[in-house]
């Protein structure tokens, strides 16, 4: 992972019509529960999307390719609540097993909001939602989206 990622959505077919258009940047499908789709370039290398939804990576915890399930938390921090969040991150930061969690990254969106996103990477839903549970400053964010591998 590069210092941003970017992605777009759409439908399976042309989403996978990107994929073919472009073998050779490692590109990731993903569908929710509503079968939407988004695909998500993390190397951050190359911009092939025409619409793309851009974030910069501010910090990253042993990301890796290697997961089947997503959540992306998004964050509109005030003063206060900044502070416990970067609590929670600097405690997750610092725990070795994490309720099985694969990975996680802070991101910022480049435009609009420019709200904070926590992207944590898992193997699947169960594992993120009993670690979900017992994180109470995931109740500051204002919208939670998850995806699965396609």
């Amino acid at each position: 992972m590069e210092n941003q990622i970017s992605m777009t959505f759409g439908s399976n077919q042309i989403l996978n019509k990107i994929r073919k258009q472009h073998p050779d940047v490692k590109l990731s499908l993903f569908k929710n529960g509503d079968d939407q789709y988004q695909i998500v370039d993390f190397s951050g290398n190359h911009n092939i999307f025409k619409n793309p939804i851009t974030f910069n990576v501010l910090k990253n915890h042993n990301f890796t390719e290697k997961f089947e399930f997503v959540n992306y938390s998004y964050f509109n921090l005030s003063e206060d609540d900044q502070k416990i969040f970067d609590a929670s991150i600097e405690k997750m930061d610092n725990d070795a097993e994490l309720d099985n969690m694969i990975s996680f990254v802070i991101l910022k969106e480049t435009v609009n909001r420019k709200r904070t996103v926590l992207m944590t990477t898992w193997h699947n839903y169960f594992d993120f939602n009993n670690w979900k549970k017992r994180n109470d400053f995931l109740n500051l964010s204002e919208m939670s989206l998850n995806y699965k591998r396609a």
